[in-house]
């Protein structure tokens, strides 16, 4: 009885950290997810940091997910990318229906955001194949669901359709209102009216543009989102400049802009920095309007680098591997070139053994022909 209480503290104190270690990498593994539009850079930090130990399959495509998302955010395309096809190779491997619906809806979502259309449908598709087996009334279902016509509302609005695209994201809208625990759809919720209320400004419906607008700051609000505040409140001062009422306009940009510089959200601050600007020009402030007009113009000019630079990175890879293969290319070559001269002298030697087993074969047979017509004495 001794021996087995102390057997049984001793599994305690053992499991004890590991489940300390567990919770904390839960911990982590949840702010990381929180912050890869807020904070970025440190969102990638944990995920690395858990990349480290994590063994768990799906575990580790969740984390491929969220550094490729914030990756993204700080417009980081092509390390962005990789992280997507890192997970989609496990992704391929696990028999998760689920599993696989969320990855390549989310995996679209990226896409789009890449502006890599034809990659975005195709994994829209490979979504919806999988979507399919999921059966209805599902809350995973419905999320997914919601989901799937968000980014199809984004296709279309891409395409200058607002009125397909309003529909898409109403749909979407109500795919959501299905979910009991209405609390999880509050981030997607704050995308899509966000999408909505510029739909509305593209239909000249400004009035209803600033309540979509508005109730997408709501909800980014409650998610503690930097990022989704800042473009609500954007889509809010898109309003007041309608209005002529500049003054206003610039409260939210100055709001947004704030709120933004914590995402590294470059092409955000493009849009903000963009707007600014006319207002300021509108105004006649020039001074101000020079002020926004060069950081808008420092900020592309950084952008353009950095896809540079991506563009390089392909580029010398590329090569890279083109002369590998050329390397390799050559090298089997040279080996058929031995292979050929060996496989020739083999064969002459064959030929030559052959031919004077032959000669032998023959002199032999002369002299017994010899023999045989040589007059018997």
């Amino acid at each position: 009885m001794k021996k087995m209480c102390i057997a049984f503290f001793m599994t305690i104190l053992i499991n004890i950290p590991c489940f300390a270690v567990q919770i904390d990498e839960d911990i982590l593994l949840k702010k990381a997810n929180q912050e890869f539009y807020n904070n970025p850079n440190e969102s990638i930090k944990i995920v690395k940091q858990l990349l480290k130990k994590e063994k768990n399959a799906d575990k580790i495509i969740q984390l491929y997910h969220i550094i490729s998302t914030a990756e993204l955010t700080k417009g980081n395309l092509k390390v962005s990318l990789q992280y997507l096809l890192k997970a989609r190779e496990l992704v391929l491997q696990s028999n998760d229906v689920k599993r696989k619906t969320s990855f390549f809806i989310t995996a679209a979502l990226q896409y789009e955001q890449m502006e890599l259309d034809a990659k975005t449908l195709e994994s829209l598709d490979e979504g919806e194949q999988y979507l399919s087996k999921i059966p209805d009334g599902e809350y995973y279902k419905y999320f997914e669901v919601g989901r799937m016509n968000l980014v199809r509302g984004m296709i279309s609005k891409k395409q200058n359709n607002p009125e397909i695209a309003l529909k898409s994201f109403q749909d979407a809208v109500k795919s959501f209102e299905k979910i009991t625990e209405v609390e999880k759809t509050y981030y997607n919720q704050s995308i899509l009216f966000f999408y909505i209320g510029n739909c509305f400004l593209d239909l000249g419906l400004s009035e209803k543009a600033e309540i979509a607008f508005s109730k997408a700051y709501h909800l980014a609000i409650i998610t503690n989102s930097n990022s989704l505040q800042s473009y609500a409140l954007k889509g809010l001062s898109q309003i007041k400049k309608i209005k002529h009422q500049n003054l206003q306009a610039l409260e939210y940009l100055k709001n947004a802009e704030n709120k933004s510089e914590k995402t590294y959200d470059s092409t955000l601050l493009e849009e903000i920095y963009k707007e600014m600007a006319d207002n300021y020009l509108v105004m006649g402030n020039q001074n101000y309007y020079q002020l926004y007009s060069k950081k808008l113009q420092e900020l592309q000019f950084k952008r353009e680098q950095l896809e540079l630079s991506s563009i390089n990175e392909s580029m010398n890879a590329q090569n890279k591997n083109a002369a590998t293969k050329i390397e390799e290319l050559s090298s089997k070559n040279k080996n058929s070139l031995i292979l050929s001269i060996t496989m020739g002298c083999t064969i002459c030697l064959g030929i030559f053994l052959w031919a004077y087993k032959l000669m032998i074969r023959n002199k032999k047979s002369a002299k017994e022909i010899q023999k045989l017509v040589q007059p018997v004495s």
